[in-house]
């Protein structure tokens, strides 16, 4: 039994479109399946929840939709040794298919659900807010502060409406790029101490953004993280601070290509733990969404626990 949990609206529609190309298939081969549609945010974690207390033995849960998705459902799974996803990205961004090399076609990932060939343990990240009365959060690609937040956040509330016409198009990217364009000279830095692995402290001046990595990729295709190893039980930070001037129009595109950890005020640094107390409430994202704004956080890497077919 398969238990596909699907974003109908992903990607502007595509989500709908892929599951009936994916439905007509497993119809064809006789597959034994379930299939819930996501109504809200949120709503892929109440799903799982479900599926997780109501059906014995290890389930096969496979997500339809994008990195948004895949992090609300693996925020609904409780114990994961119980589990095994399958994924069929559908979204804008997909950078946790970038990263795993799943394909974009929906029939040639289904059929790597259904005959798989490789099994992988993937880390995933864990937030804790120290000043909000809020659980724990997990990601799977990505989180971070300041800057790359600010884009997410703006993205997913007031440029909606042109991300729904671009996404029509299959330019759904765009979006991100016109708004990281604006926020990289509108974003406010931030003073942080940050506290890695519980006892290295560091006073910055001037942070862009914290970027708390698992995979490489974030923002549909940026090589945030070029090292980051999703299986190594660690957390691939990338901190910018103190960015000049003159460099900060270079920032962007040389993301695209993962050089700008060349750049004067960035730094990078693998660990297990990170923990951030800024000098005024940021936007946190989490896979691309924005769940909280917050001054107080601990990120700590959890190894290996995501069971995933790749």
């Amino acid at each position: 039994m398969y238990h596909f949990i699907i974003n109908p609206r992903a990607s502007s529609g595509k989500g709908i479109r892929y599951w009936w190309t994916v439905k007509q298939e497993l119809d064809r081969l006789n597959i034994s399946y379930t299939a819930s549609f996501t109504k809200k945010m949120g709503h892929a974690m109440e799903l799982v929840r479900n599926i997780c207390q109501n059906y014995e033995g290890i389930k096969n849960i496979v997500v339809l939709g994008g990195d948004g998705t895949f992090n609300e459902v693996i925020n609904g799974i409780d114990v994961f040794e119980k589990v095994l996803l399958g994924y069929i990205p559908s979204g804008s961004s997909n950078d946790l298919a970038r990263s795993l090399k799943i394909p974009k076609n929906p029939l040639k990932a289904l059929s790597n659900v259904l005959k798989p060939n490789k099994f992988i343990h993937l880390d995933y990240g864990e937030i804790k807010f120290y000043d909000k009365e809020l659980g724990s959060r997990k990601f799977g690609c990505s989180s971070g502060i300041g800057y790359d937040a600010n884009v997410c956040y703006e993205a997913q509330s007031s440029s909606s409406k042109l991300k729904a016409k671009l996404n029509q198009i299959s330019a759904g990217k765009l979006v991100y790029l016109m708004i990281a364009i604006k926020q990289l000279f509108s974003t406010k830095f931030i003073d942080a101490r940050v506290i890695v692995d519980g006892y290295k402290q560091t006073e910055y001046k001037k942070v862009l953004l914290i970027a708390n990595m698992i995979h490489k990729f974030a923002g549909g295709g940026l090589m945030m993280a070029p090292s980051a190893d999703p299986t190594d039980g660690k957390l691939s930070i990338c901190l910018v601070h103190d960015l000049p001037k003159a460099l900060v129009a270079l920032f962007l595109p040389s993301i695209i290509f993962g050089k700008h950890i060349h750049l004067k005020g960035v730094e990078t640094f693998n660990c297990s733990s990170i923990e951030i107390i800024s000098s005024r409430e940021s936007s946190i994202h989490t896979d691309g969404e924005v769940p909280a704004f917050s001054s107080h956080l601990e990120v700590r890497c959890i190894p290996k626990k995501i069971r995933m077919i790749i």
